[in-house]
């Protein structure tokens, strides 16, 4: 090779024969090194494995209890009929700040990640934890740890902590609904005692007790719409305040409810299609005052039949405290570790080293038998001081 013409394949070959014992030394070496280095240096992690499922009623808070419950009632709530249960909320809870604290506290994590800023400390916790959904769907949490054991009993404290968080916000969610289902039911219970009063009055005052037959199917219509009005506001109050105005579900129980409001109006106006219903303005008097008492006390009776279920249901929730996940499997002390894997990192450096010294003896070999005055110029000044 003293006559340098170029550098092709065999003489790539030619240098790797010439320095097979440097290389193969170095490699070995390198491996051992490598592999000692990480053996003392590299702290062990083990990693433990926990799966879940939503409990057998698939129901993950009391809301979605509540809410198939509407499909048994006299009015449906659209949207809500096939609601099914997600684990997203799992991962929301998992992942929170809190309740990452409530683990760092636990297992004083603080110590073994030897870190004082408490939010590199969360993050670095954070993604020492796998929380999502397998391919079978079920839930699978997994926790790696310095220790086997730890990394277990990280696993089935956070399962442990998530029941009792999904349970909590179950709790709270028909606790919040009761209230807001228990006034409703006093006010309608109110309304239906004075309707009924008024009515017992006007028939002693008045003499009547039964409307004509024809003004009685305009009655009983226009009481059936007002009914659906008054039950299309309490399903879109409700869907309101757990889904949020712009939710779909509030929208369409918006619609449904001008919907019949519309109905009404046009019943009011006699311009409802059926012959044999009269127009509300058409109606006598008596006849119309004896509709609005009347129907004041059906409307109110209806949702009465409506809201009581739905209270029922929610002091249910309120008070039951049944675990809402199922355990699978619980975290068990893994046998092997998980990191560093050393054989494999010690390979990796071992090669990166000799890939660096060939690519080094291939410069050298270059340079040396150059004939270019400029990188010869280089080689004969580059350690030169004047």
């Amino acid at each position: 090779m003293s006559n340098f013409k170029g550098f092709d394949v065999l003489d790539f070959f030619i240098l790797l024969i010439r320095n097979k014992k440097f290389l193969i030394i170095t490699f070995v070496s390198s491996m051992i090194f490598s592999y000692l280095t990480i053996y003392f240096l590299v702290e062990e992690k083990f990693d433990s494995i926990g799966v879940i499922i939503p409990a057998e009623s698939n129901d993950m808070s009391g809301i979605s209890t509540l809410m198939k419950s509407f499909s048994n009632l006299p009015i449906s709530i659209p949207g809500l009929s096939s609601a099914e249960s997600t684990t997203d909320i799992y991962t929301t809870i998992i992942y929170s700040r809190s309740f990452i604290k409530k683990i760092i506290f636990k297992f004083n994590l603080k110590r073994d990640y030897k870190e004082d800023d408490f939010d590199k400390l969360i993050k670095a916790v954070r993604n020492n934890i796998s929380a999502g959904e397998d391919d079978n769907n079920a839930y699978e949490i997994t926790v790696r740890a310095n220790s086997r054991q730890k990394s277990a009993d990280m696993v089935n404290y956070i399962i442990d902590e998530l029941n009792k968080s999904l349970i909590q916000l179950n709790t709270a969610a028909a606790r919040e609904n009761r209230m807001f289902l228990e006034k409703r039911y006093f006010d309608i219970k109110q309304k239906l005692e004075k309707s009924e009063e008024v009515l017992v009055k006007f028939q002693k005052t008045s003499g009547i007790i039964f409307a004509e037959q024809q003004a009685k199917s305009t009655l009983e219509a226009y009481t059936k719409l007002e009914a659906e009005v008054a039950s299309k506001e309490i399903e879109f109050s409700i869907l309101q305040k757990l889904f949020g105005e712009k939710s779909p579900q509030a929208q369409q129980a918006k619609m449904l409810y001008e919907e019949y409001k519309n109905k009404i109006n046009s019943l009011k106006r006699g311009k409802d299609s059926s012959e044999l219903l009269l127009s509300i303005d058409n109606l006598p008097e008596k006849a119309m005052n004896y509709l609005k008492y009347f129907s004041d006390i059906e409307i109110n009776k209806t949702l009465m039949q409506f809201i009581i279920p739905l209270l029922e249901q929610a002091k249910f929730e309120e008070q039951k405290s049944i675990p809402i996940i199922q355990i699978i499997d619980k975290g068990e002390p893994p046998v092997k570790k998980s990191y560093p894997q050393r054989a494999l990192f010690s390979l990796f450096i071992s090669l990166a080293l000799i890939i660096f010294i060939i690519i080094f003896i291939i410069l050298k070999e270059r340079i040396k038998n150059s004939q270019n005055e400029k990188i010869k110029y280089i080689v004969n000044n580059l350690w030169l001081f004047r």
